[in-house]
């Protein structure tokens, strides 16, 4: 790339002494095989669209990782947040999110499902992850075994 700028859509790399958010996504997701479906990495106004407030918390890392098809119950958001006080509201907008696909933003019978029975929050310390998809329980293991 010109300048030796990161390519868009890069994720910059976390800050000295975090866990790498990004790399932990990678391995998980890589690890699902053909059955994840392929994800992409919600910026911007997509972020704010999918997730209102999230943006303007301060961050360390911010992923949101959402499937190419809305039919798809699948999400992962991994959030290290700059103050522990923040951690609380993120907590809320990530439920907020939960709570309006199950509440029919998921629109496909199958869809309301999996939002309503394999939607994980969890924290460590400053560190957020909400896991959505039929193995979110291994997202949740490999998340809680970073810390």
């Amino acid at each position: 790339t010109p300048e030796g700028k990161p390519e868009e859509n890069t994720p910059a790399p976390p800050p000295a002494g975090s866990v790498d958010l990004n790399a932990f996504y990678e391995s998980v997701a890589a690890s699902q095989g053909e059955n994840w479906p392929f994800m992409m990495l919600a910026e911007g106004e997509m972020l704010d669209g999918f997730f209102p407030g999230l943006s303007a918390i301060a961050t360390k890392q911010c992923y949101a990782y959402l499937p190419a098809m809305s039919a798809v119950a699948a999400e992962v958001v991994l959030v290290e947040v700059e103050n522990a006080s923040d951690v609380e509201e993120v907590k809320e907008i990530l439920q907020a999110r939960i709570d309006a696909q199950v509440a029919g933003g998921a629109w496909y019978p199958e869809a309301v499902e999996g939002w309503t029975n394999n939607a994980r929050i969890v924290t460590n310390g400053n560190y957020i992850m909400m896991a959505v998809g039929s193995d979110c329980d291994t997202f949740v293991e490999r998340f809680n075994g970073l810390f």
